[in-house]
């Protein structure tokens, strides 16, 4: 479609034109007759020209004079239009213009004059088509041109080698032969472009050397195949099964690319030299994105063949995960679906910052790494993996289709493994990667190695410290080496000195569930006198009869519908959340008297238990001067735009708060069930705004507005809230408004005594659903006669006695532990307390 530039000054008739052409096909760029349209005129690049003269003509003349003087545009054919009977310089406009035509416009004579203005200007452009004698220009130009042609032909061999390896057990033999020569034309092509294209090759400096001889032999060679790939994928797709058909559009699609870049290769190869030519000197760098982020393609022609042979072989090494990080959809297609026949696990990211993501993630064994990519290149993606003590290890083989040493040297220096030229050897790619998953599995076993020596030393300080736990040594006793032997021969010892020692602990351990009553009551009774106490209590019996009322006017559902679809006309003065079914949404409040229970990862763990039964689950983390159960979800002050923090300001909803990390359970589980999610709402991590809130509070009923809002929003079944550990006044909201409350405390007299003070308050609350769960407890021989002294004590369930594991403290905030490993005891006694909280089929909260 013509590109035409039409310069008027009155906007009537400039649109009016625009539309008539614009019906008769060509393609309108309208400005005014202005000095600064001129910038616009530069960057539009158009066929032809139409100006409107002015009685005057200075400013189009002066625009037009402007054009002639670029280089760019001089080249451009400028009709002039002129008013019949109105006296014009006629030795101006033969001067300056290269035709005219009179107004009022007859249409059929304008489209005439711009058809043979069109005609000449191609012709003459065709005539004066010889190449720059800059040898470095010649080099760069022809590089370009074998990229981009080749990007559609290495499409047509890969996936036609695709689909031969797919029909193989068919035995289609006249659907096989076919595919199979359009496979055979593909690699013709692609010997073709090499061989005319080849910078080493060409003579460029001969005098007859141009561009218009270029091109017809470009079109004279490649024509003949490409058009037998065409014909070919014209019968098939008419014929072909349904399962193959995505496959060979895609291969009929970079055929017909693939001819029109032949047919228009002079404006192809123009548009490169004039970027070239003005492009200061460093070619690699002036060379467009398209034949950067051709990177994997160029090799997969020749790559895929090598790696078919060996799908029906056994691998001599281990598959591996490998991230493929580079913006070309078809390069990482190609590539992917190849390394996955061949056992490798694939993830791709197209662009740094995913795969950056996508690594906080999961710890892949290896990297394929573009260096020139849109936004962040491979060198930026490079030196941050490097600079990462996580990431470090990670082999990264860095492709790029830059042919200059200095870049090579410069990624062996950041830390790549290796710098490979595309198009690459296929061989050396797959030995390559074979190589580098090697070196990654010995090193990981080295390093486990020295681990659990560390372990095994750490060990015998524990066991003289009464803090070692025998389970902590199984992975080391589990080996066949020496180091193993030694593992079960420590393991066996301390076992039998942990089990005197555990004896006595147990003794002391029954001994200190003792509360002072006398202090509890006086502590409750000055908590509970204050006013904003009182006024918690008044809500929550208010609360309590909305429920009563609530479970009579549900009752003909008994339990078979959700309420959250019955009609609101029902109860109208009873909130939206009234949950008195086991369909109903719940908020569980999990608290502790003091820091350092492990409460936050209790928090994270029992939300990834439920949410793994197939709930949809919130957590809120309301513990703002010390937050920190964003860290177990892989997030970070980077990658966190909202929190909890700015809700409460009223910067954002309390729905734009909240993160899907949703990914913690579709990494570590083969099959979610449907409806598994999670959603979190963290706290901000930043000094200025944690002391902002510590100074100024918040409102509370605004807190709970945002957990009404974010249960509707995310139609949530589950919410927690990780509380503030103690007791003030936000955390007795959020205990007043929970439908389950869960208190975490460890074995010892602190922990004892003010649960017991903020079982009491609960009660006052009238908090019914408790459950306590005792975390971090020595090993003990009578678990059972511990656990119904507990309960005694505070006449409330205890969920679970969780011992102190080891192997949790060693994993930290890194990770969810009953995700990772889901067989541990610890784990498994997660999945008991979800259960019991499963299980509460009533609901106290009404938002």
């Amino acid at each position: 479609m013509p590109k035409l530039l039409l310069i008027a000054s009155n906007n009537i008739n400039r649109d009016m034109l625009a539309r008539r052409l614009q019906r008769r096909g060509y393609q309108i760029i309208p400005v005014a007759s202005e000095p600064e349209s001129v910038t616009e005129i530069l960057t539009a690049q158009p066929d032809l020209a139409i100006v409107d003269l002015q009685h005057t003509m200075k400013e189009e003349l002066d625009i037009v004079r402007q054009l002639k003087a670029d280089p760019t545009t001089q080249a451009i054919p400028v009709l002039a239009l002129v008013a019949d009977g109105v006296k014009h310089n006629q030795q101006t406009i033969a001067t300056e213009f290269d035709e005219y035509d009179t107004k009022p416009i007859v249409l059929s004579r304008l489209l005439n004059k711009l058809e043979q203005l069109l005609e000449k200007a191609k012709s003459q452009q065709l005539e004066s088509t010889s190449l720059p004698k800059d040898e470095r220009i010649q080099r760069a130009l022809l590089i370009y041109l074998r990229h981009e042609l080749c990007t559609p032909i290495n499409a047509i061999i890969g996936f036609s080698e695709m689909l031969l390896d797919e029909l193989k057990a068919d035995k289609n033999s006249n659907f096989l032969n076919d595919i199979e020569k359009i496979r055979i034309c593909g690699i013709q092509l692609l010997q073709l472009t090499n061989a005319i294209l080849d910078a080493t090759q060409q003579n460029v400096n001969q005098h007859d050397w141009d561009l218009k001889g270029f091109s017809t032999k470009i079109r004279w060679e490649l024509i003949t195949p490409l058009s037998t790939v065409i014909g070919y994928c014209e019968m098939l797709l008419e014929e072909a099964p349904a399962k193959v058909i995505p496959d060979l559009d895609k291969i009929q699609t970079a055929a017909q690319q693939l001819l029109s870049m032949v047919s228009d290769i002079i404006h192809l190869a123009q548009q490169q030299l004039y970027i070239l030519e003005s492009g200061g000197g460093y070619f690699p760098e002036l060379i467009p994105q398209s034949l950067m982020t051709t990177a994997l393609a160029q090799s997969v022609a020749s790559t895929i063949q090598s790696l078919q042979a060996d799908t029906s072989e056994s691998l001599a090494t281990e598959s591996g995960t490998i991230l493929i990080v580079d913006d070309n959809e078809t390069n990482c297609e190609l590539l992917s679906r190849q390394l996955e026949r061949q056992g490798h696990r694939v993830a791709i990211a197209t662009n740094g910052l995913q795969a950056l993501r996508l690594l906080k993630a999961i710890p892949y064994d290896l990297i394929l790494l573009d260096v020139v990519m849109p936004g962040m290149s491979g060198f930026e993606v490079l030196m941050q993996l490097k600079r990462n003590e996580q990431w470090r290890h990670i082999p990264v083989i860095m492709v790029s289709a830059l042919e200059e040493l200095d870049s090579a040297v410069k990624c062996i220096q950041l830390g790549a493994e290796d710098y490979l030229h595309k198009p690459f050897e296929p061989t050396l790619l797959k030995a390559r990667i074979e190589a580098c998953l090697e070196k990654k599995r010995l090193r990981d076993q080295e390093i486990l190695y020295l681990q659990q020596v560390e372990r095994l030393t750490e060990a015998a300080v524990e066991l003289e410290s009464k803090t070692f736990d025998p389970d902590s040594l199984t992975d080391l006793t589990q080996r066949t080496d020496e180091l193993g032997q030694l593992g079960r021969v420590f393991q066996r010892m301390a076992c039998e000195i942990n089990s005197r020692e555990q004896r006595l602990e147990q003794q002391v351990q029954m001994l200190q569930v003792a509360i002072d009553e006398a202090h509890k009551r006086r502590i409750v009774a000055e908590i509970s006198e204050t006013d904003h106490f009182r006024q918690l209590q008044k809500r929550a019996k208010h609360r309590s009869t909305q429920i009563q009322r609530f479970d009579t006017a549900i009752q003909p559902y008994n339990g078979t519908q959700d309420y959250r679809s019955s009609p609101p006309l029902l109860l109208p003065s009873v909130p939206a959340f009234s949950n008195a079914s086991q369909n109903m949404p719940q908020i569980v409040s999990i608290h502790s008297f003091r820091g350092g229970t492990g409460k936050s990862n209790l928090t994270s763990n029992i939300a990834a238990s439920i949410a793994s039964q197939g709930k949809r689950v919130g957590i809120v983390d309301t513990d703002l001067q010390s937050p920190g159960i964003h860290v177990l979800f892989g997030l970070d002050e980077e990658t966190i735009d909202r929190t909890l923090n700015d809700y409460l300001w009223g910067n954002c909803s309390m729905r734009e708060s909240a993160y899907d990390v949703s990914h913690v359970l579709l990494e570590r589980q083969q099959h979610p069930k449907n409806g598994s999610s999670i959603y979190l709402v963290p706290a901000s991590v930043k000094t200025n705004n944690i002391t902002r809130i510590l100074r100024e509070g918040y409102d509370e009923e605004t807190l709970i507005e945002g957990l009404c809002e974010l249960i509707r929003e995310l139609n949530l079944d589950y919410l927690l809230i990780d509380t503030h550990p103690g007791i003030n006044e936000e955390t007795l909201h959020a205990i007043t408004v929970s439908s389950v409350l869960v208190l975490v405390l460890r074995p010892d007299y602190q922990d004892y005594q003010g649960t017991a003070v903020t079982v009491d308050l609960a009660r006052i609350l009238t908090v019914s659903e408790m459950l306590l769960v005792v975390n971090k407890a020595m090993p003990m021989s009578d678990l059972e006669a511990f656990r119904q002294q507990v309960e005694a004590a505070y006449d409330v369930p205890v969920a679970e006695i969780l011992p102190f594991s080891e192997q949790i403290a060693h994993l930290a905030s890194s990770d969810i532990f009953c995700l990772r490993y889901p067989n541990h005891p610890w784990a498994q006694a997660i999945d008991s307390i979800s259960q019991q909280i499963l299980s509460q089929r009533r609901s106290r909260c009404l938002c």
